[in-house]
């Protein structure tokens, strides 16, 4: 027995393990796929990568147009060809009909047993994976913690594994196997993926494989398939060998884009009130009869407000500088695969509500200039 499966029943995370078990399938699995071998030109590159960055923002793959759209660089008749490479490479498959992307490893388009969410990524849509190894592998490439609803391929009894910082956290059933099929005939998901799956213990994992026919594999600890889906896609969004040179773009990070913009909004809002108040709180006071000689908490307020009245500039200015930097967070692009192609991901689904970004501004500019029309509104 693979020595990760020898306690099961362990209290906390399980990071990936790496056995001789896990190590020899890790082998197997990289020499069956060849994609470290694959010399892909500039655009194909190109094409891999936003394809794969696309992939968890969309829950699905991008369309055939959609790349032609955001990859202005790059012709409609070379996306098709490259797809067409693509998938002879095993890299991604096509739909025989359509010709658009069914699934590039490890994400797939059509339904599956496993079913990956983001957590830290808002309201953006879950995405499936193509098997259990590929389900484990996907925190290592997209670097975000994951969520994985799946269920036992014996049973059907519901299994859950959360991934927190490239460790499991959740294992629910405790004794969660995954059992690793090696045999493949022709394109990986339609031989060896189907065999890849989550079970509720090792028990049914065995009982599973005594009623499958030429199916080879070995069963895995989750630790040990931890390891494996880290070996194949941690690197997967780096250029392969032969490649043009592209930095690195990671997928982006929505739940740090929306934090930064919510609080460089914030800020602006409030100092657009410091600016506003420190000109209006004054005579707000005096018409409340809180004047020279005057103690107490208003009179105090009154004077801390005066004193305010000098920075204003400077509150107006911090104001802009803020709002800027949230409207920058809000609209930037992020790049993917070639940097002189200037060929941009759009950023729908995962960007702060611009209209609310829109909203606080307007309020923030009322406010700050709250001195200047109310004085024009009272004469």
């Amino acid at each position: 027995m693979p020595p990760s499966l020898k306690n099961l029943d362990r209290i906390g995370s399980i990071k990936p393990l790496a056995t001789e078990t896990a190590t020899r399938f890790l082998s197997l699995a990289k020499s069956m796929l060849g994609w470290n071998s694959a010399q892909l030109n500039r655009k194909e590159e190109m094409v891999r990568r936003y394809v794969l960055t696309r992939y968890p923002l969309l829950g699905r793959a991008p369309t055939r147009q959609e790349m032609v759209t955001a990859l202005d660089c790059v012709s409609a008749e070379e996306i098709q060809a490259t797809l067409e490479r693509l998938h002879e490479l095993d890299m991604l498959c096509l739909d025989s009909g359509s010709q658009e992307i069914r699934l590039a490893y490890p994400f797939s388009s059509v339904p599956t047993r496993h079913l990956v969410r983001f957590p830290g990524w808002g309201d953006t849509a879950p995405v499936y994976a193509q098997c259990a190894v590929d389900a484990l592998g996907i925190p290592f490439m997209v670097q975000e913690d994951v969520s994985i609803a799946s269920s036992c391929a014996h049973c059907a009894e519901s299994v859950t594994v959360k991934i927190e910082r490239g460790a499991i956290v959740t294992a629910d059933p405790p004794r969660t196997v995954v059992w690793a099929g090696t045999t493949r005939t022709g394109h990986a998901a339609d031989s060896v993926c189907p065999t890849i799956n989550f079970f509720c213990s090792p028990n049914h994992a065995i009982a599973w494989r005594q009623q499958q026919r030429d199916v080879a594999g070995q069963v895995l600890g989750l630790g040990e398939a931890l390891y494996v889906g880290k070996g194949i896609f941690e690197d997967l969004l780096r250029p392969h060998p032969g490649a043009v040179s592209f930095a690195r773009t990671p997928v982006p990070l929505p739940e740090t884009a929306n934090a930064g913009t919510m609080a460089s909004t914030a800020g602006g809002l409030l100092t657009a009130f410091l600016a506003s108040i420190c000109c209006i709180g004054p005579a707000v006071f005096a018409a409340l009869g809180v004047g020279v000689g005057a103690t107490g908490f208003l009179a105090n307020t009154a004077g801390v407000l005066k004193a305010l009245l000098p920075y204003r500039p400077l509150f107006i200015g911090l104001t802009m500088i803020l709002l800027g930097i949230s409207f920058y967070l809000a609209y930037r692009k992020p790049m993917v695969g070639d940097v002189s192609c200037q060929a941009c991901v759009p950023a729908s689904g995962v960007r702060p509500n611009r209209w609310l970004l829109w909203i606080i501004t307007s309020l923030a500019v009322a406010v700050m200039l709250a001195p200047y029309w109310l004085e024009f509104t009272t004469g």
